[in-house]
């Protein structure tokens, strides 16, 4: 399951006011804090959380405005990575979650031939993406680390469109890539770690794993809108 932890400027990005009614795809979050969503792992009522490894993807969603253009980062919560593009259409997840799967799998993919990583190797941990990972969900929820760690790559972000504004996939994957070098810090880390690696050895090390049932309270189904 992917989860999305929005940030308050995210939040309002997700919602819209229509009819003076606000609809928004976000939900009360089940825990507190990530951490302590990602040390729980909720598992319906009748499964036995001891004979499943459930999978779940954390990833905090932020939202900055520069030169009158609105940005989404959304920063993985493990390794730091952050897939930045331009805003989809305000209040449409399906729209946003198009855009994030095309963006993160093409990072995933300049990665691992920046790397010499097998072509066909590559397509099997696409593959095992997309199998592992059916449903999402949307919670109101950040992280103070994580956020330091966003607020570091938005102030990149305006610098470099203050020299020419990032529009175009391939400015958005190098942008991604630049601040995946930087060296990273987080609780329970013993050392220093780098975005770009921890990102890449998810996919080649950590989605070889078999799909385990989650609660599939209030998910959006990635099948609904995956071509």
């Amino acid at each position: 399951m992917l989860v999305f932890n929005c940030t308050k400027a995210a939040a309002e990005f997700f919602s819209v006011t229509r009819k003076g009614e606000v609809l928004s795809c976000l939900k009360a979050a089940p825990h507190k804090t990530i951490a302590e969503s990602v040390a729980a792992r909720a598992f319906p009522a009748d499964v036995d959380p001891q004979e499943h490894d459930g999978t779940q993807w954390h990833w905090v969603v932020h939202c900055v405005t520069v030169k009158r253009k609105k940005y989404l980062l959304v920063m993985d919560y493990d390794s730091r990575y952050c897939l930045t593009f331009l805003a989809t259409k305000k209040g449409d997840e399906i729209d946003f979650l198009n855009m994030f799967e095309k963006m993160m799998v093409s990072n995933f993919t300049f990665l691992a031939n920046k790397k010499g990583v097998d072509s066909v190797e590559v397509d099997l941990a696409i593959a095992r993406y997309n199998d592992t990972f059916t449903t999402c969900a949307f919670y109101l929820r950040g992280d103070r680390s994580v956020q330091g760690h966003l607020n570091e790559v938005a102030w990149h972000l305006e610098q470099q469109c203050y020299d020419g504004m990032l529009l175009m996939p391939n400015e958005f994957i190098d942008f991604s890539v630049f601040m995946g070098k930087f060296p990273r810090n987080a609780k329970g880390r013993s050392s220093h770690f780098f975005a770009n690696d921890v990102f890449i050895d998810t996919w080649l090390q950590d989605l070889d794993v078999e799909d385990s049932p989650v609660d599939t309270t209030n998910l959006v189904y990635l099948s609904d809108y995956r071509k």
